[in-house]
């Protein structure tokens, strides 16, 4: 579904990214891990395109996405999950779930016209938003609360069904637990497992290395910018080199 081939991203004089290759299959969870500075945000960047290349290509089925802005992957299906999750706080929850549903719009009213391109732009949204609120019920509640006063945890159950606003393909999601409780955290490796099961493909950046591998089907391991191991998930929680430094002790 994803082929990112030989991808370099450069700021300035220093390499976030040195051709770096990988692969992630039709309803595949592959998870990325590494040390922070190891290029793994630069990567969920270059992909959805918030950072441009330097060299390489980056795919998408058959159509080459790398050179696009963010706003045009979201519309060929990838939805961003960012690092810190970036929900607008000002606003309501509703308009940031609505701001979530744009490029479905867009996208229908290009493909459609008249009263036929408004009800389907209706019906689209209003399936996407009763989807979210099947997931996030507490969405639903604080759904004229301004963003910013949520909790930590309800501010990333926002920002995942603003994602799932636009009718994504393939999530990118970068460091969805950060911040969060434990407890909260394997609700939220749980609601990975869950949208995959339901269709979605998943490329999971997640500081928890051992409990991504836990729920990923493979795994690529990044340092200073490059890809350095890659496996299944169960060769990569057996390899002693991943072990002794991103593990810990146990992964039982």
């Amino acid at each position: 579904m994803l082929r990112v081939e030989n991808a370099s991203v450069a700021y300035g004089r220093i390499m976030g990214l040195r051709e770096v290759s990988l692969v992630v299959n039709d309803g595949e969870i592959v998870t990325i891990i590494g040390a922070n500075g190891a290029g793994k945000t630069s990567l969920l960047n270059a992909i959805s395109g918030v950072v441009p290349l330097k060299s390489g290509s980056i795919w998408l089925d058959d159509r080459q996405i790398s050179g696009l802005p963010s706003h045009k992957t979201v519309g060929l299906g990838l939805g961003y999950i960012p690092e810190g999750r970036q929900i607008f706080g000002t606003m309501s929850v509703s308009d940031n779930l609505t701001m979530g549903a744009y490029s479905e719009c867009a996208r229908n009213r290009l493909s459609t016209v008249g009263y036929i391109g408004w009800f389907l732009r209706r019906s689209t949204v209003q399936s996407n938003l009763e989807t979210v609120f099947g997931l996030f019920p507490i969405l639903r509640e604080r759904l004229n609360q301004r963003a910013g006063s949520l909790s930590g945890g309800e501010q990333q159950m926002l920002a995942i069904g603003r994602a799932l606003m636009s009718s994504p393909r393939m999530l990118l999601l970068d460091e969805p637990s950060l911040g969060l409780a434990p407890t909260l955290v394997k609700e939220i490796l749980k609601l990975i497992v869950r949208l995959r099961d339901e269709g979605l493909t998943i490329l999971l950046v997640e500081q928890d290395a051992t409990a991504a591998l836990k729920i990923a089907d493979r795994g690529y391991v990044m340092e200073r910018g490059r890809i350095s191991i890659e496996g299944t998930a169960k060769e990569l929680l057996g390899d002693d080199r991943v072990r002794q430094a991103y593990l810990g002790k146990s992964v039982a």
